[in-house]
């Protein structure tokens, strides 16, 4: 067979890594999900043609954290100074080094040179190559494999590269990763591929992470005012807008000067009779008909054929306490998700930075919708960086960590230091389970090995994710102490929900939490053991931060009644934020971006909270203790205290 090259990779540089005839071959990945089965009796068609792609190690990852910290450290003389997306795609991608060696090893290895391109973001290489082929090149075997759920994919179960290349490889598809499905009936090709429940934000059956309604207090067609609080005095038993000013110190917004963004998964939706209905009882300074600016991602639809608590109560709750918070500011909402497929959080990153799309190999159809989506009506484009994204967005979805591998985490959790890289500030809500994961499950093994998960009444405490990635803002909840006034300190949510908090199974301890989390073990050791939970001291404590998460005065389906959540707490915190980017917008500055590590250098600007649990798996939980803790972080924002402190900041 003759090879030639491409252009773009001209003449290979000296370095390139030479392989002898005879070079050893190392296990790369192996696969490690067992819903899938193989079917016996059938193998593919060695003549197959698959659509291969290698996935090139990023450069510099290993500086990432370091990077982030220079521009995000408040003692750092580079605070603010974000950088740039070509810059940032730039630093991070794979050496030119990784390109040439590893397309060497594909021509030697008898692939044609010039079937073989370069992804723009040059972070890997694509080719078609028979299943005879790619099984020489990976010294492994190609079966096909069913689901429960009747899809059928070729792929293997372990594969190998040589061992000089490990270094330069990240991840090669398809391969272990049931990415490439062989159809041969052409009627199959517009059937729907769910994500798993569990791992699909929007799910109205997946009410983990979504917040709980309670009383009703207004029927539809109540007077305005007819059951709400006359004063801040009420707020231990309703919180509105104006109750969170006066817990939080907070001034009526009154720029507009910055962005800000809450996002949410189809087919989760808001009404915009809910919108105006809350502004006529307790936002009355917005005019009715006010709605953010929609943002479709992946066919992001707000739809309004489906109407419950489970289809708008999460959406009406984000939206009604993010636009009265920082009004006339306004809210960008990132609705990801078509009606067939629904999207998860890394759909929604593909929509805010181009390269995450193909970065090492793009998504995982196991966990992520698949976009363009082959089923009727369904999204027939995949959005890959449509939007800049905002200064501040807050998400109020989560997953377990042990429901993903910690690659697919690792991957997910280096896009969000990217983001902070770019000045952006990332909030998530810690769950709503206490120490138990979503639903209120709790693992079966220690540190969740297995990611297998029980009823929620033993077991190993369930940490959630993204929360858990030391490059996101964790936001926990807080409640008015019942019968307490408002300037009373809060206490850790403990009425219908508690705040989710613990100890990540894969995330190490971020510097910037270091000191915070050795005093936690040096004075409030819990009472636990190495099975219960990782008390290892070595990894990434979370919430960092709380907000109030109790009794919530919410417009749901021409109705207003109380709801309670960390999904409330998200979008609290997030205005904050925005009000302060707001002031230093106005004063010429940056917005803040990446939270934590100004946060930790300065606890004192946040109301420490001292009493209250997060219980779960059948224990109490944690405890709200003085200085940081796993159920309330740092505490909750006294906005007076954090306007000066981020204001000194360049």
């Amino acid at each position: 067979m003759r090879f030639s090259l491409l252009a773009f990779f001209g003449s290979l540089v000296t370095s390139v890594v030479a392989l002898p005839a005879s070079t050893p071959y190392e296990l790369h990945e192996r696969r490690s999900d067992s819903s899938w089965r193989e079917v016996t009796g059938h193998k593919p068609d060695a003549r197959t043609v698959l659509p291969v792609r290698i996935g090139l190690t990023q450069n510099n990852l290993d500086k990432g954290y370091d990077f982030l910290m220079d521009v995000s450290d408040p003692s750092s003389p580079n605070f603010g100074n974000h950088w740039t997306a070509e810059k940032i795609a730039e630093t991070f991608a794979p050496s030119q080094e990784s390109v040439d060696a590893v397309h060497s090893w594909l021509v030697a290895s008898g692939v044609e040179g010039s079937s073989v391109t370069l992804s723009p973001g040059r972070n890997w290489l694509k080719f078609n190559a028979t299943i005879a082929q790619v099984e020489s090149l990976l010294q492994t075997k190609y079966k096909f494999y069913a689901h429960e759920t009747g899809q059928t994919h070729v792929a293997c179960d372990k594969y190998h590269v040589p061992q000089a290349l490990r270094q330069h490889i990240d991840i090669v598809m398809p391969t272990v990763h049931f990415d490439t499905k062989i159809l041969t009936d052409p009627s199959q090709r517009s059937k729907k591929r769910d994500i798993p429940p569990a791992l699909n934000p929007g799910d109205p059956n997946n009410t983990g992470f979504k917040p709980k309604q309670g009383e009703i207090i207004s029927a539809p067609g109540a007077s305005p005012d007819a059951a709400l609080p006359d004063a801040a005095a009420a707020c231990n038993a309703q919180i509105t807008p104006d109750c969170l000013r006066t817990l939080y110190n907070l001034p009526n917004g009154t720029l507009a000067q910055s962005s800000y963004a809450v996002v949410e998964y189809t087919p989760q939706a808001y009404l915009q009779g809910d919108l105006n209905l809350f502004y006529a009882n307790l936002a009355r300074e917005i005019p009715s008909g006010t709605a953010p600016t929609f943002d479709s991602i992946d066919g992001g639809v707000d739809q309004t054929t489906t109407q419950s608590f489970n289809d708008n109560g999460e959406s009406d709750l984000d939206l009604e306490y993010a636009i009265a918070l920082v009004y006339p500011q306004k809210v960008t909402l990132y609705q990801t998700g078509d009606l067939q497929e629904g999207a998860s959080f890394n759909n929604f990153l593909d929509a805010i930075d181009a390269s995450y799309c193909t970065y090492e190999g793009g998504d995982n159809p196991n966990f992520d919708a698949t976009y363009p989506d082959p089923a009727a009506g369904g999204y027939k484009k995949q959005d890959c960086g449509r939007y800049t994204p905002a200064s501040v967005i807050s998400t109020s979805y989560g997953s377990n960590e042990a429901s993903m591998t910690a690659a697919y985490e690792q991957r997910q959790c280096n896009e969000y230091m990217k983001l902070g890289l770019a000045g952006v500030s990332i909030l998530y809500s810690s769950g709503d389970s206490g120490v138990a994961g979503n639903g209120g499950q709790c693992c079966t093994r220690a540190k969740c090995a297995g990611g297998t998960f029980n009823s929620g009444t033993s077991g190993t405490f369930n940490p959630s994710f993204p929360g858990t990635c030391p490059y996101v803002t964790s936001v926990g909840a807080t409640q008015i102490v019942p019968g307490a006034s408002t300037t009373a300190p809060e206490e850790a949510c403990e009425t219908v929900i508690f705040s989710g908090g613990g100890f990540s199974n894969v995330f190490p301890i971020p510097s910037y939490q270091s000191s915070a989390v050795k005093s936690y073990f040096t004075n409030h050791k819990p009472p636990y053991t190495a099975t219960q939970y990782n008390n290892s001291q070595t990894v990434r404590g979370y919430p960092d931060v709380a907000a109030n998460g109790a009794n919530y005065v919410v417009a749901v389906d021409g109705t207003l009644s109380l709801i309670y959540g960390t999904s409330a707490s998200s979008p609290t915190f997030g205005s904050v934020i925005t009000l302060i980017n707001e002031q230093r917008a106005n004063a010429g500055k940056k917005a803040v971006g990446f939270l934590n590590p100004t946060l930790y250098a300065n606890p004192t600007i946040l109301n420490d909270i001292t009493s209250g649990g997060n219980q779960g798996c059948g224990t109490a939980g944690f405890t709200a203790v003085s200085g940081w803790d796993p159920v309330t972080g740092l505490g909750t924002p006294n906005y007076t205290k954090m306007l000066p402190v981020f204001m000194a900041l360049p």
